[in-house]
């Protein structure tokens, strides 16, 4: 094993053996006989407190969902012994403290915070992003690091480091020509230390960051928004070759809802980016204003190293091809008088977005019953309602949702797959409950996982949680899977106790979402299938072997093919 690798241990032996044959076709397999694939996710753990129980610098981990067993941990690639190699070139900053006992490993490394993970491309490996370093690492797929590059021209530093620092890199995903899509926000952060120091209405904070004068503490303004974009990110080099920036021209230009670019996925369309402050998914051309040298992987004329990128040039503005609003419920284009284009709703809205194979989109929102401008009375976690947004192929509004009970909160990512076995389990035995039998096609179907930092599922309003405004609040985070046909949208009438009521319906002053106190609209939720926990192997935490591992997750994202275990 190497030196700077965790493997997970505690698995069966059948699932070691499984993930091994799994990296690829054996040397003598015949062609068009089966092979063994796993359906595997990965997901990021920025391991905060409190919704980690073993805060640390941050993490990636693996979960094998045929059999809900654990994979490997990878772990933080920022650590002294790694200085002065391309993991820890001299732009990259590795070691803080006197490198004995400060730092989250108690050696002095520096922290990472991972944000978005993609995996594959042309070597197979898993390109990971490193918030606090405002870096992309380059992994083979045992964990181990291979290289890292900062992403130098948002980078708030031209040494590297300066953790948690705005702009910030967020979601990312391979480009139909073998390129990273990479997204970049730049908003207000209650953690970063360059965040704006004054509000927009003249205000300070005696922390110094005019964040904490807000509920959730995170706001954009028209100056940062502009500044968000997706960078094109050359997969050999990790270095920026291109970039989508907000329009300056026709019906889109200087749009409010472009701001803080957070997920993106490609399809023959284009291009589809969620807006963290914006409520609204961009879709952009992808193939309009690509310079001439941004080829990517499998070009015939290899990448022009000696052309370099700049930011903001004309070319590079972003080509709109449509907006889908989820504020417009209306579906005429325009979204409703109180929650026009500059709202203050669309703040902290949307995150991850994901598509399933018909082409319906899905994606994370959070909506709420008050604006929460600066200094709002009543904004704390009553007010939210988390739920999966749902859009239909072709559709620019929201076309339903997949209603979540007020205990999962915080949901930021969401990935969709085959039906886990898990939760095949569960939804056979409910099958034999209600039939008597098994059809057998029951569990071939896509299903949903969603990746939460405060996890309680079912729970209905009256606790218990560790908020008294919200009693379902509960610090902790895990991935839960749902089931996404239409008998279970809006809380419809295979969900819960089929009263239909958790439909994350406007409240009376006609906001999206409502406060989560008893005899709200929190019956027939919709219910998780399936829980995956990361238990402890007594080696990677300090936890007892067996206890679980709360996580503090961002970007989630489902692997074909398994990491070497």
């Amino acid at each position: 094993m190497h030196k700077h690798k965790r493997t997970a241990t505690a698995l069966a032996a059948g699932i070691s053996m499984l993930a091994g044959g799994a990296v690829a076709d054996p040397a003598d397999s015949p062609v068009g006989t089966p092979v063994c694939l796993e359906s595997n996710f990965m997901v990021a753990d920025s391991q905060n407190a409190p919704f980690s129980n073993i805060p640390g610098p941050g993490r990636l981990l693996e979960m094998n969902t045929t059999t809900g067993l654990r994979g490997i941990t990878v772990d933080n690639p920022f650590r002294p012994a790694n200085v002065g190699t391309p993991i820890c070139p001299p732009h990259v900053t590795c070691s803080i403290g006197n490198g004995t006992t400060d730092g989250p490993f108690g050696d002095g490394s520096a922290p990472w915070k991972p944000t978005g993970n993609v995996s594959g491309g042309e070597n197979g490996h898993a390109y990971l992003t490193s918030a606090a370093q405002h870096a992309l690492i380059e992994f083979f797929r045992d964990g181990d690091p291979i290289k890292t590059n900062p992403v130098w021209p948002t980078s708030p530093s031209p040494h590297g480091g300066n953790f948690g620092f705005v702009p910030r890199i967020l979601g990312n995903g391979f480009m139909p020509n073998g390129n990273i899509a990479q997204t970049v926000c730049d908003a207000n952060f209650f953690n970063a230390p360059n965040s704006d120091s004054v509000s927009p209405s003249g205000h300070t904070h005696p922390s110094g960051n005019a964040s904490n004068l807000f509920f959730p503490p995170v706001y954009g303004t028209p100056e940062r928004g502009r500044n968000g974009r997706v960078l094109v990110i050359d997969q050999n080099s990790l270095a920026a070759i291109d970039e989508y920036s907000i329009p300056k021209r026709g019906r889109y230009r200087n749009d409010p809802r472009w701001n803080c670019p957070a997920g993106v996925l490609f399809t023959s369309e284009g291009l589809f980016v969620s807006m963290f402050h914006g409520a609204a998914v961009f879709v952009i051309d992808w193939k309009a204003g690509i310079d001439k040298h941004s080829r990517g992987v499998g070009a015939n004329v290899p990448f022009e190293a000696d052309e370099p990128f700049e930011l903001n040039k004309k070319k590079n503005r972003a080509k709109i091809i449509r907006v889908i609003d989820l504020l417009d419920t209306t579906g005429n284009g325009a979204p409703d008088k109180d929650t026009g284009f500059n709202s203050p709703y669309r703040r902290d809205s949307l995150r991850a977005i994901r598509m399933a194979e018909d082409g319906t989109l899905f994606g994370t929102f959070r909506g709420r019953s008050k604006a929460c401008t600066e200094g709002e009375a009543g904004c704390n976690p009553s007010v939210f309602r988390q739920h999966v947004f749902i859009v239909k192929p072709g559709e620019n509004h929201k076309s339903g949702t997949i209603a979540l009970d007020p205990g999962v909160d915080i949901i930021a990512g969401i990935s969709i797959n085959r039906m886990s076995g898990p939760g095949c389990k569960f939804v056979e035995a409910e099958e034999r409950a209600l039939t008597g039998t098994n059809s057998g096609d029951a569990c071939d179907v896509q299903t949903l996982y969603v990746a939460v930092s405060a996890g309680n599922a079912g729970c209905k309003g009256k606790g218990p949680g560790a908020n008294p405004a919200n009693a379902c609040f509960r610090p902790g985070g895990t991935v839960y899977e749902y089931r996404i046909d239409r008998g279970h949208w809006d809380g419809g009438a295979l969900n819960g106790d089929g009263s239909g009521k958790c439909d994350g319906a406007p409240d009376a002053a006609g906001h999206e979402g409502e406060s989560f106190l008893p005899g709200g609209h929190n019956a027939g939720c919709a219910l998780p299938i399936a829980q995956f926990d990361f238990l402890s192997d007594g080696k990677t935490s300090k936890l007892p072997v067996g206890a679980v591992e709360t996580l503090d997750p961002r970007m989630l994202m489902h692997i074909q093919r398994a990491y070497v275990q």
